[in-house]
């Protein structure tokens, strides 16, 4: 019968990751891959031959690779999930409980105040399973290891490859390591990845929905910043100097919100760009007038690439700060401003070229070393080698850099694909063989790593992204080419559940451990084992 074959048997193994703790940058996300190779040695098949291979990031994570080898066939598809969670302050007084799923359920019925209206009905109707990590995303691995278990059983002529990672809910690490190893393994294997399929949790549209929803895409997301540099003056003398703030005030007032950067693909429309991190670069409070500010903000895309936004974020950028001096050089013609005051705007590669020329390439790589050991997060890096940049070159005067900080997740789509709509299909009818509507969203809103397995971008963006992320190539890098080489179509396929990221946090359990089983089933068996593409 086997170990993860009933419902019973897969809710038992859900329970048992999610029991152990993985928040991102934990010491429980660096040995959870143990209990993962753990898991699958308990199968003859992964104990007795080397079929599990591990990828290393370069802060001593691992992701784990584990290949069943279809009997003839060389066929191939990838099953993508993530095992860290983030973390577990908003469960309070709870957060103790957060990842045993029953006990913390169990808490909630005694005590439900953390839970909203529809969390509580849930939690009343004891279909849901609460705790965190139970959605998003455990019950994905789950699910994958019983679908492997099941094709060894059955002896699938097709080869499927696990691939669970570390990382996906900050920079992606995991994900970027293990795309060498699953390139290393197309290539020594000589196998064809017919499909890339993820398993991340559906996004309800609604608090009562309860529909299933399959995506034949993943929402991108990258990050435009702007570093304003201006001219520091006592405050009693605020015309001798140029306030940072003031023109980023200009610079934020026309980028946040702007319909721009708002992308449709049928029915479907991104939000707009916003700021997530604004404020000028001062340690403590004094009386100087602040002279560094910086703006990194969120764009999300469906079609454009990094090349594409730069140029458009760009434009702006420009308009705002030449509105911003014809306000100062028409209100002002003393101190500072008593000449036609004007503020240069360049990327950061412009920025890079200029400092190589002026002080030599080998003193610009030496501060950009010794910026990045300053920071530790990786965003912060960009922000900080563009810091000491410009403190470098301050005869530039005041200025405006815009560049780009980690991370990126590339926009990726195969709505379009043949064998795509035919799984598309396949899982909807499948899903109502068993009574449940499902529906097809063309993106997943929620960001994943099916970015970076189906490559979509081209050498242009790829080159102006590297040439204006500070980071890029240091401490931060996106393997384009081997992404091309494993590059093939994505779809999502997973449970039904509510609330990621949030303390109600929950997995309806008939989708996770009967419906979910059943449809993945479907759609390898009569999509990709019958090779029904003409």
């Amino acid at each position: 019968m086997g170990l993860w074959q009933t419902s019973k048997d897969r809710e038992k193994l859900l329970k048992q990751f999610v029991l152990h703790h993985s928040v991102t940058h934990s010491d429980g996300e660096k040995t959870f891959v143990n209990l993962v190779q753990k898991t699958l040695e308990q199968l003859p098949y992964f104990k007795e031959s080397k079929r599990i291979h591990f990828a290393h990031t370069d802060d001593n994570r691992r992701a784990l690779i584990a290949h069943y080898e279809g009997v003839k066939n060389k066929d191939t598809i990838v099953l993508i999930s993530h095992f860290d969670t983030v973390g577990v302050d908003d469960y309070a007084e709870y957060k103790n409980l957060a990842f045993d799923a029953d006990k913390i359920t169990e808490r909630f019925k005694k005590n439900n105040a953390y839970l909203d209206p529809d969390a509580i009905e849930d939690l009343n109707s004891s279909e849901y399973l609460f705790g965190r990590g139970v959605m998003d995303m455990k019950a994905g691995l789950m699910l994958h290891i019983s679908l492997i278990e099941k094709a060894i059983i059955e002896e699938w002529d097709i080869n499927l490859i696990l691939v669970t990672v570390p990382d996906e809910e900050v920079g992606s690490k995991g994900m970027l390591a293990a795309i060498e190893v699953l390139k290393t393994l197309k290539e020594e294997k000589d196998l064809n990845i017919r499909l890339h399929l993820n398993s991340e949790p559906t996004f309800q549209q609604e608090g009562s929905d309860t529909n299933h929803y399959v995506y034949s895409g993943t929402i991108g997301k990258i990050m435009p910043a702007v570093f304003v540099h201006g001219l520091e003056t006592h405050v009693g003398n605020a015309l001798n100097g140029i306030s940072s703030n003031y023109i980023m005030s200009y610079i934020n007032q026309k980028l946040e919100y702007n319909t721009e950067f708002i992308e449709t693909y049928k029915d479907e429309t991104t939000p707009p760009l916003v700021s997530l991190y604004m404020r000028d670069i001062k340690d403590h409070y004094d009386v100087q007038t602040p002279f560094k500010s910086v703006s990194l903000y969120n764009a999300f895309i469906f079609n454009r690439n990094a090349k594409e936004v730069f140029e458009t974020f760009n434009h702006i950028v420009k308009e705002a700060v030449d509105d911003c001096t014809k306000v100062l050089n028409k209100q002002f013609d003393t101190g500072f401003y008593s000449n036609e005051l004007s503020i240069p705007v360049m990327t950061y590669g412009e920025l890079y070229k200029k400092a190589v020329h002026e002080i030599g390439k080998e003193k610009v790589d030496t501060i950009i070393t010794r910026a990045e050991e300053k920071v530790t997060e990786s965003h912060m890096k960009s922000v900080q080698i563009v810091d000491d940049l410009m403190a470098t070159m301050r005869s530039m005067g005041p200025a405006v850099i815009s560049f780009y900080t980690p991370p990126y997740y590339p926009a990726a789509n195969s709505s379009d694909d043949l064998e795509v709509r035919l799984a598309v299909a396949e899982v909807i009818r499948s899903a109502s063989e068993i009574g449940r509507i499902s529906e097809e969203v063309r993106y997943f809103n929620g960001i994943c790593d099916l970015s970076y397995v189906k490559y979509t971008t081209n050498n242009l963006s790829d080159a102006m992204y590297e040439e204006n992320t500070p980071s890029f190539g240091r401490s931060y890098a996106i393997p384009f080419e081997s992404i091309r080489e494993i590059s093939a179509p994505i779809i999502n396929i997973g449970p039904i559940g509510k609330d990621a990221h949030k303390v109600s946090e929950r997995l309806l359990k008939e989708s996770a451990f009967y419906e979910l089983p059943h449809i993945l089933e479907s759609v390898i068996k009569n999509c990709y084992m019958k090779n029904t593409v003409e």
